[in-house]
């Protein structure tokens, strides 16, 4: 009886295994992770979890990767890693070079040159099967959280899968050795080691989404456990599903009916009910990654009552089909149409992004796809494919040198011509002065937004990092400024706070070189500088604790410096609108920050300085952006918001002026940013943004002299 039990569970394996790669049920799961992408991506509102389809993605992928690797290894009892590597690339780089490189002129030709920087970094990253890592050193760099997105950014999830495919012949290979000369059981030994991999890995996903979470969606480690979860069903799943129809001949299908919708049911829960505040991935993955690893567990089959009748539909079918193609052409589809129609996108143009975008596959999966995969190469030895990939890889690479080149050249230019306006009686904040009789304050912009000179975060020549700073960590924040020019400072000031705080130091600057100070600058961008911590920035949760100790712990020190040195003055200025508190009383953020700003501002009075508080200015609500005033440049007052939602009470600001002390005062130029019924995209030629977030430089320079006199009567 055994010996029969163990035949017939052998030929139930191999018939398993002899299902062809191109399951009804498989090419089902890549149509739902695909459309749970693209609708996300769309209507993120409606889908807020959608981008679980991306970790459904993973499972597949580590399933037929080791099925793959596992047939190879029990035909020949190893791996032939040249051709392995051959026909990946195969499989994956043209359609993917074709996308990048298309999607890299698109942005060249149509997207303001403020954009070309980081699209054509990132394009380079994504050709290089970089680019995770490239957005996981951008989501740390805090400059960067409100950048736009690039015509690539999608390529993320290619660069982990990429890394996978690097690695995980290498691990099965070592585990084969192990095999033979320990005289093992293949199988048993390949799950023990994915098994153990895979469970580090999910420890390491979870400690790392807890301490860091913004790098840890695009980091590979972790997420190589998703990848080993497909790895086990091909390994232990044959013999599980053979054992089940051997012990439950009567109710194995209905079981695998009842695992089928849980697994999409899972699925389905986690595309719905995860949004951006879920901390993803960590231990929320488990859900659609289980509900992933059901449906393929499952197997194909099911009674009539099964999800997988309804999903082998063939417009289900066609959708997993085109997925890849899919996959890679909606993304910049979203990011270049706005800027060919003019306007943002509305749900007309979305609709017609998606029908677009999957006739766009079809194509693509008939002409490129699929033809690089059987036919592109035919026969070449492997080397020749790398040495393909290599050369193709270097001409993308030089096409986006040719785009650096050309932001370069671009950004010299407008920076040259915004030199050269400069002195005008209406440039900038002085065409709002009514003696200068400037006909049209909000007109077209006179200069392009020139990307990174315009960015709140520089450094002046007479600046360079303190030789006794601020240190926290690995943290040293604190730059010394001299701008008395060699004669005897009339006085000694402090700058502090968030980016919020950095946004006005172009103004604050030129202050201080007009009355010969000596400035001590300490910023630390998403911190406020309170004794309170901040659950969340700009709308995002920021609850890692570790995160929230490295504000509280430089909040602390920049008070204690301040109060010990005794400064003249001290400037501050937080994103209080953006930053919610939590001093665990529950009360209203008015009432939190009121008591926590008094607390700090007044220990600094205290100490015998004054202090200006920088009132923060409008709310840009992602109209009066840079990419609004391109999408409208010869009509930036369309770009305008009403000022009752963009001019939102300053709780830092209220909560100086509150405070009542003579020695506490408030710098509020709103109405160098609003007239009485909206805030203004473009004023006096210039851009008042310089992303989505912050001020440009330029317009906070061309504000010195009413912040001049704004300052003078304050402090009198």
């Amino acid at each position: 009886m055994t010996g029969h039990v163990v035949l017939r569970t052998r030929a139930e394996m191999r018939r398993t295994e002899a299902v062809d790669a191109t399951r009804k049920d498989i090419q089902a799961l890549r149509a739902l992770a695909v459309g749970l992408v693209v609708l996300n991506h769309l209507w993120p509102a409606r889908l807020s979890g959608g981008y679980v389809g991306v970790d459904v993605f993973f499972v597949i992928s580590g399933y037929l990767i080791s099925k793959h690797l596992l047939g190879e290894l029990e035909r020949s009892n190893r791996i032939n890693l040249a051709q392995f590597y051959a026909r990946r690339i195969r499989r994956l780089l043209p359609a993917a070079t074709l996308v990048a490189s298309v999607s890299l002129l698109a942005a060249w030709a149509l997207l303001p040159f403020s954009r070309w920087l980081a699209i054509a970094q990132e394009t380079i990253g994504a050709v290089l099967y970089a680019e995770n890592w490239v957005l996981a050193a951008k989501s740390v760099d805090y400059s960067a959280h409100s950048e736009a997105a690039s015509t690539v950014q999608h390529y993320w999830s290619l660069s982990v899968e990429e890394q996978f495919y690097l690695v995980w012949p290498l691990l099965f290979m070592g585990l084969s050795v192990a095999v033979i000369r320990l005289r093992l059981r293949r199988r048993a030994l390949l799950a023990l080691g994915v098994t153990l991999a895979s469970a580090a890995a999910l420890a390491f996903c979870i400690w790392v989404t807890y301490t860091n979470r913004s790098p840890a969606y695009f980091v590979t480690p972790a997420r190589a456990w998703e990848f080993g979860a497909g790895a086990l069903i091909a390994i232990g799943g044959p013999h599980a599903m053979a054992a089940l129809r051997l012990r439950l001949p009567n109710h194995h299908l209905a079981l695998s009916g009842a695992a089928q919708w849980l697994g999409y049911g899972l699925i389905a829960y986690s595309a719905f009910c995860f949004n951006e505040q879920t901390f993803f991935p960590g231990f929320a993955a488990v859900v659609p990654v289980a509900g992933t690893v059901l449906v393929i567990a499952s197997g194909p089959t099911g009674p009539v009552w099964s999800p997988n009748q309804v999903l082998a539909a063939r417009p289900i079918q066609f959708l997993g089909d085109v997925s890849y193609s899919l996959y890679l052409w909606h993304w910049p589809m979203i990011v270049l149409l706005p800027a060919f129609l003019g306007h943002s996108l509305g749900n007309r143009d979305k609709l017609a992004i998606l029908v677009g975008a999957i006739a766009l596959s079809y194509v693509s999966k008939k002409l490129v796809e699929d033809p690089g995969r059987t036919r592109l190469l035919r026969g070449a030895k492997p080397l020749r494919v790398f040495a393909a990939m290599a050369v193709t890889a270097g001409l993308v690479c030089a096409l986006s040198g040719g785009m650096l080149l050309s932001f370069g050249k671009a950004q010299a230019a407008e920076a040259a011509k915004l030199e050269s306006l400069i002195g005008e009686p209406c440039h900038g904040a002085r065409s709002l002065d009514p003696r200068n009789g400037c006909s049209d304050p909000f007109g077209a912009a006179k200069v392009a937004n020139v990307g990174p000179n315009e960015a709140p975060w520089f450094s002046a020549p007479e600046c360079h990092p303190s030789a006794d700073p601020v240190v926290y960590e690995d943290l040293q924040v604190l730059a010394e400024c001299d701008f008395t020019g060699g004669a005897q400072p009339e006085a000694t000031v402090w700058l502090v706070g968030d980016s919020h705080a950095e946004q006005w130091k172009a103004g604050l600057y030129e202050l201080a070189r007009l009355h010969k100070w000596k400035v001590k600058e300490s910023l630390l961008g998403g911190c406020p500088f309170v004794d309170v911590k901040r659950v969340t920035v700009a709308g995002a949760p920021a609850t890692d604790p570790h995160a929230q100790q490295r504000c509280l712990g430089w909040s602390a020190q920049v008070s204690n410096r301040i109060v010990k040195e005794k400064p003249d003055m001290v400037f501050a200025s937080s994103f209080g609108a953006g930053e919610t508190l939590d001093d665990g009383t529950g009360r209203p953020q008015m009432d939190q920050y009121k008591d926590a700003v008094t607390k700090r501002l007044g220990d600094w009075t205290s100490a015998g300085s004054r202090v200006f508080v920088f009132r923060d200015p409008p709310l840009p609500l992602h109209r009066t952006s840079p990419d609004c005033v391109a999408l409208n440049p010869q009509q930036p007052v369309d770009c305008a918001n009403a000022r009752g939602e963009a001019l939102v009470p300053d709780p830092v600001a209220e909560a100086a002026k509150g405070m009542g002390k003579p020695s506490v005062k408030v710098l509020d130029l709103s109405d160098q940013f609003c007239d009485g019924q909206r805030c203004y995209a473009v004023i006096g030629g210039l851009q008042v943004y310089f992303d989505n977030d912050h001020a440009a430089r330029s317009y906070i320079r061309s504000l010195v002299p009413v912040l001049s006199q704004r300052f003078n009567e304050a402090r009198q």
